[in-house]
């Protein structure tokens, strides 16, 4: 059986044909999952800033505590 010749189905060269350049940093697979694993560990990291802030939230005194002062006289009997 012959060796049969096909064309692309669009042309680089020929704008109506509906080619459209990609810049190759946007195509490079192993850079964009690096980005997105970089702003998944972000995410994570702020999320265990902000549940830390708040169980510190919940650590704090309350301002309202009152100290009772004791008497010398008390103690001495």
């Amino acid at each position: 059986m012959p060796a049969k010749r096909t064309e692309p189905s669009r042309s680089a060269l020929n704008p109506a044909h509906g080619f459209k350049y990609t810049p190759s940093n946007s195509t490079n697979l192993a850079k964009r999952f690096a980005e997105i694993r970089r702003a998944q560990a972000k995410a994570a990291r702020d999320a265990v800033k902000a549940q830390e802030a708040e169980a510190q939230a919940q650590l704090e005194l309350a301002p309202a505590a009152v100290v009772l002062p004791i008497h010398r006289k008390a103690c001495a009997q």
